[in-house]
């Protein structure tokens, strides 16, 4: 039979042939330069299949055929050496099962560690009382009136916030929802947390270094009793990545431009940690109600990148008011090595976007003139691909991203 009927035959692939043949475990004759399986090349290919179906290796099979050949198994000892292997393929298989058997016994104990309990009535959050002291009108900063409440003793579920300026705000599903609605079109709520997804390892890796480095940061300059603040979290959550390094008697503030984003990590932290005092905060302007000095350190992985997607003013200008004087900044900015196709691309998908985005000397700079002292910085590397990711399908292939974890301070 030609290779071709023998492929078909024995549901084979063709390639699949010629490799046993090149690795000397199908010896088929070769008049006039075409190969032609005879009886006893396809008894060799049964052989074969039936040994890889008791999971043999190549190497395993080559060994046996071998034997075959030169001792056409005529010999008892042939035989007894054949029995062996089968003995020793036999136990081997019993190992694996056996190894099987464990590995599946402590996935269960893992899969048993991971069930969350449902949430009780009692672990739903929501604007914590403790925050109430740090609310005021962004309008004119007197204090906020307050009308058809609904609370426990710890926190706010519901109700309506007024001033006598005529600004006002409402509480929902305990979020504070401001009047600033986000009215842009080009991005949506990552409710079902697509950006964390299709990350090259490459690139997961300078985000972990990055991480390692703010973490760093935020031991040394310690975190118990004060104000933190992350903005701009749809995109990338620093703080939910880490809740296990947040002290409990630290008050958090969470921003971000779509409460249903807010609402969805609102619902995984009740259940991972109900007892943090997190003020989840829905807001697309940077015009908080929030008292002046409220923060003391401000978290950012990716929002001061985010921020000028849509305006062109820096985020830590924006943030003076709000932050304390001598007010931490720890975070990590994005830019580009001479990236033009890149920041084309970025420029065409967010119209809004400013030019200087992902800009070293412009974040420098802008930092300077706003009055913050950068204490450290660390280039952690970069990537010239950051794969299929939605979260930076604007970076061309090739083109260098960077990851800069650094260190800021409010000027006293």
């Amino acid at each position: 039979m030609r290779i071709g009927k023998v492929s078909e035959l024995y549901h084979i692939s063709i390639d699949n042939l010629y490799y046993y043949i090149h690795y000397g475990l199908l010896v088929p004759p070769r008049p006039k330069g075409q190969y032609v399986f005879d009886e006893a090349t396809c008894k060799d290919l049964e052989w074969i299949l039936e040994l890889k179906d008791l999971d043999f290796s190549l190497r395993e099979i080559h060994i046996l055929l071998s034997l075959k050949r030169v001792s056409g198994f005529a010999d008892p000892q042939d035989l007894m050496e054949l029995k062996e292997m089968y003995i020793n393929k036999r136990h081997l298989c019993l190992q694996e099962i056996q190894h099987k058997k464990t590995v599946i016994e402590k996935l269960e104990k893992k899969i048993q560690e991971l069930e969350i309990p449902a949430a009780s009535p009692e672990a739903k959050t929501g604007v914590p009382l403790s925050m109430l002291s740090l609310l005021c009108c962004p309008c004119c900063g007197k204090e906020l009136s307050m009308t058809d409440v609904e609370m426990n003793h710890r926190c706010i579920s519901k109700g309506n916030l007024s001033c006598s300026c005529g600004y006002q705000a409402q509480i929902r599903h305990g979020i504070l929802m401001t009047p600033n609605k986000n009215q842009n079109l080009q991005d949506t709520p990552d409710l079902t947390r697509e950006l964390y997804k299709d990350l090259p390892p490459d690139l997961i890796s300078l985000f972990q270094r990055s991480y390692n480095h703010m973490l760093k940061n935020m031991e040394e300059t310690g975190l118990q009793g004060k104000v933190i603040c992350e903005t701009y979290i749809n995109a990338w959550f620093f703080i939910h990545n880490h809740l296990e390094y947040l002290p409990k008697n630290s008050r958090y503030i969470i921003i971000d431009k779509y409460p249903e984003t807010l609402l969805m990590y609102k619902r995984l932290i009740e259940k991972q940690t109900p007892d943090l005092e997190i003020l989840y905060l829905a807001d697309s302007s940077t015009c908080f109600p929030l008292k002046p000095g409220s923060i003391d350190i401000h978290l950012d992985f990716f929002a001061v990148n985010e921020h000028n997607f849509y305006h062109d003013t820096f985020l830590y200008k924006e943030l003076i008011p709000y932050l304390a004087p001598g007010a931490d900044l720890i975070g990590t900015y994005f830019y580009f090595e001479r990236a033009p196709k890149s920041m084309k691309q970025l420029l065409s998908q967010y119209p809004e976007a400013y030019c200087k985005n992902f800009d070293l000397e412009y974040f420098h700079s802008s930092l300077k003139e706003a009055g913050y002292v950068l204490l450290e910085e660390e280039d952690c590397g970069c990537t010239t691909d950051s794969g299929a990711n939605l979260g930076f399908g604007f970076h061309v292939k090739g083109e260098k991203m960077h990851l800069l974890p650094y260190h800021g301070r409010k000027r006293i």
